[in-house]
């Protein structure tokens, strides 16, 4: 009977070889009582919510998970419980966002603790992620992801970093004598400070940086990149449960995803849940992955000014090829009536998105294939389909999906006034301002805090002084530049004459 019970997982009486000496001493001391105890914890914590005493909170569920370390169960509702239930009673974005970061640190840092491998656990953690980050149905969801990037922006330093490299730095000290030739030399100058190698580490962590002086008396001997790479790689794996390894095998699989934003680590953790999971797990982790890829290529590149600590999330069109592939796989992998929907609303996506970011032939692409897998949807050709898509009602579009669309519009707009094309310029901004007066207009004053855009002339600047940096050679952007009548950043559109409506672009 008690190897029926241990082989069932019906007794936790076997010790826990994971286990910290606090759940091995309540595990073997309480006995059977430790139900009980769980019990009265689970009551008081219902209670403590019931009152808005919610601080009390953290501590039960560490105790309850503790108690009860198999029961994965309980650690993802109360994982959920904070980061949905309690996060919204709060208003300050703030504090939301604290109550998300608890819900996450309770699966990560102490349910996978003591449930290393648990494909469930690794499912509810990459739905936070995928969900609660990565979508607007939350007003502080902007937030969220600003504060998630600015997280990311110190763990890896400047992007992207060097992933093999980083594969490949050591993750003790041992390891770092090792790799450093004249290891003498580093704890020299560690020492002069009257420091040692876990002040130094403490500090790294603060700013996500080496101090001004230690960094330049090491850059003298040769010694920083070695050291940021060691202290950084400890910190994605001690902090954060970022294995380098996996992260690798990741991006050789689905290349070019922002690491700095939620959706690549929904993937992450629904990439672990696959390694364990039976077919269940595996068809929602499956799902996981091509939802946030789709997520990602509508709104996941990060836009970083580090001199201006300006932050902004635009589609991410590199990763539409592997964001196509995932679907294809995962329609030859299950039913195909189940994900075929799902597909058919990337092909759009993928149609509309590249056409208005003027990358027309992959635009063109796609829309052929889906021409050919769904005619009834795909009809006549792509500009005209593209218009017609634009035209549907905007207050159904997500805050990535407009403002990736109105980005694109702008950024053709540019395009065409570099070439010499002013009234196709012209036209491209007129439309994609009427498209970002009727998103804010359709989704009323009720949702503008949550899904509002930024200003239309911050959204013009953007694309003009970043996006076309980015995409437009040198010689074109310096021909935009020159019809912008542009100097030390004062950028205007012209407009027509005879057309100055309430709905023309705006005059900067």
């Amino acid at each position: 009977m008690n190897d029926i019970r241990v082989s069932e997982q019906l007794t936790d009486t076997e010790p826990l070889k994971n286990a910290p000496p606090i759940v091995a001493f309540t595990t073997v001391a309480l006995g059977g009582f430790r139900g009980l105890v769980a019990d009265w914890l689970w009551l008081r914590s219902t209670r403590m919510q019931e009152r808005g005493n919610y601080f009390e909170l953290v501590q039960l569920a560490s105790w309850i998970v503790k108690l009860q370390p198999r029961f994965t169960g309980a650690h993802a509702f109360l994982a959920w419980n904070m980061s949905y239930n309690i996060s919204v009673t709060f208003s300050s974005f703030e504090d939301r966002w604290r109550w998300v970061r608890r819900g996450i640190e309770l699966i990560r840092d102490e349910a996978l603790v003591y449930n290393p491998g648990d494909p469930k656990l690794f499912r509810e953690l990459g739905w936070i992620y995928q969900h609660k980050l990565g979508k607007d149905l939350d007003d502080a969801n902007r937030h969220y992801k600003t504060e998630m990037a600015k997280q990311m922006i110190q763990l890896f330093g400047d992007y992207p970093p060097d992933w093999q490299a980083l594969a490949d730095s050591p993750h003790d000290v041992e390891g770092l004598r090792e790799t450093i030739e004249d290891d003498a030399a580093l704890w020299r100058i560690i020492e002069s400070r009257g420091q040692t190698l876990s002040d130094i580490e403490d500090q790294f962590r603060i700013k996500g940086e080496l101090p001004e002086e230690l960094a330049e008396e090491l850059e003298k001997e040769e010694l920083r990149d070695p050291l940021e790479l060691y202290l950084r790689r400890r910190w994605m794996v001690q902090t954060y449960k970022l294995l380098p390894d996996i992260i690798l095998s990741v991006n050789e699989q689905f290349p070019n995803l922002d690491w700095r934003l939620p959706e690549a680590h929904a993937i992450y953790w629904a990439r672990r849940g696959l390694d364990t999971a039976d077919k269940e797990i595996s068809i929602e982790c499956d799902r996981m992955i091509f939802q946030s890829l789709s997520a990602a290529f509508k709104g996941g590149r990060l836009v970083y000014i580090k001199e201006i600590q300006h932050l902004e999330m635009t589609p991410n069109t590199a990763i539409v090829d592997t964001v196509d592939q995932s679907y294809l796989t995962a329609i030859e992998k299950y039913e195909p009536r189940v994900i075929r929907g799902a597909y058919m609303n990337f092909l759009v996506d993928a149609s509309v998105v590249l056409y208005t970011f003027g990358q027309k032939a992959k635009s063109r692409e796609y829309f052929k294939k889906g021409k050919k897998e769904f005619p009834d949807r795909f009809k006549g050709d792509v500009e005209r389909f593209v218009l017609e898509e634009l035209a549907v009602d905007m207050a159904l579009a997500t805050y990535n999906q407009a403002q990736g669309t109105i980005q694109g519009f702008i950024l053709q707009s540019c395009h065409a006034l570099a070439i010499g094309d002013d009234d196709q310029a012209y036209t491209y901004e007129r439309m994609a301002e009427k498209l970002w007066h009727k998103y804010l207009v359709d989704i009323g004053e009720s949702t503008k805090k949550r899904r509002g855009l930024p200003p239309y002339k911050q959204m013009k600047r953007h694309v003009v002084k970043i996006e076309t940096a980015k995409r437009f050679s040198p010689g074109l952007r310096a021909r935009l530049m020159a019809a912008l009548g542009a100097t030390k950043g004062d950028l205007r559109f012209e407009t027509r004459d005879d057309d100055e409506t309430e709905d023309a672009p705006t005059k900067e």
